[in-house]
């Protein structure tokens, strides 16, 4: 449909700025190496460590300076509010959606008052989308394995093929950061981070990255979210109520709503107290963090399916 873009694709178009590869990142990612069948016997990797689940929307090291910026979305006449935070030298949305480097996304929208972030999507080759990667050899051997249970869910369920990148210009490097997160579809920028960092290295994770990284932002930020849940902003922390902004100028896809999606946060995201802030309308319904869920399920797999027209 002209004029409007797929909820869980090319949501948010900025103005003038490109995402940009992360400073420290680049500095440390002299050497990539694919992923290996089984990372438990990559003796490069560092080794397996026990540490408490990180949901994606949380971050170890603190995020800073938590601002509200003004977001021209696709389709939409006018810019709309969204807040970043900065971790590291990144801008970061939601949580683990990455904007840019954040003194450059600040500086474009001290310019210009609204800001860009353009996704696109990865190319097919023999009706398969095919993503490139590679593993950075900062990732312990956990978050290996789970990177490699995701992409084996991908490869069974979907019609995406994530592959070892050779010669491909455009990749995904996944590597150990401040957290779990990821840009948005193919920032066609050549190298593009996505973290598993200490506490991420769950197969629900990963495949809530993975799926950041095709395209699909969170089932909790639809238009038609709150019909299905209530949005508890008293229990939200300071500066992090448009983290539950939704879309309207989105479409659904024509697919339902679905609390157990991998791209559903849990009902305590961005909780300032250790309440809920989101509680789902359907008795008996729960709403837990990606790193509890078992992968992608049917209504996961159909929403791939029909942004990339394949099967």
């Amino acid at each position: 449909m002209a004029g409007t873009r797929l909820f869980h694709s090319l949501a948010l178009v900025l103005l003038l700025i490109t995402p940009a590869l992360e400073a420290h990142a680049q500095k440390s990612m002299g050497k990539t190496v694919p992923v290996t069948p089984q990372p438990e016997n990559d003796t490069g990797a560092p080794p397996a460590t026990e540490s408490k689940p990180l949901a994606p929307w949380q971050s170890l090291s603190g995020d800073e300076s938590p601002t509200l910026l003004q977001a021209l979305r696709a389709g939409a006449s006018k810019p709309s509010p969204m807040t970043i935070v900065k971790r590291g030298d990144l801008a970061i949305t939601e949580g683990d959606m990455v904007v840019g480097l954040y003194n450059q996304v600040m500086s474009e929208y001290s310019t210009n008052n609204a800001i860009r972030n353009p996704q696109l999507k990865w190319p097919k080759v023999d009706g398969k989308v095919v993503v490139p990667y590679r593993v950075h050899p900062s990732l312990p051997r956990q978050a290996q394995a789970a990177l490699q249970q995701a992409i084996a869910e991908y490869d069974a369920k979907t019609c995406v093929r994530f592959i070892p990148q050779t010669r491909e210009r455009n990749f995904v490097t996944v590597f150990l950061g401040q957290g779990c997160y990821s840009y948005v579809g193919d920032i066609q920028q050549g190298e593009q981070q996505l973290s598993l960092g200490q506490g991420c290295e769950f197969k629900g994770t990963a495949v809530h990255e993975l799926m950041h990284s095709l395209g699909f932002y969170h089932e909790q930020s639809r238009p038609d979210r709150d019909q299905y849940i209530t949005v508890n902003f008293q229990n939200v922390g300071q500066g992090m109520t448009s983290q539950f902004d939704i879309c309207q100028d989105c479409t659904t896809q024509d697919i339902p709503y679905e609390y157990a999606s991998i791209m559903h946060y849990g009902a305590q995201a961005f909780t300032s107290n250790g309440r809920d802030t989101m509680v789902p309308k359907q008795k008996g319904a729960k709403i837990v963090e990606p790193y509890d869920k078992p992968g992608l399920t049917a209504l996961d797999v159909k929403k791939i399916h029909k942004l990339y027209q394949c099967q």
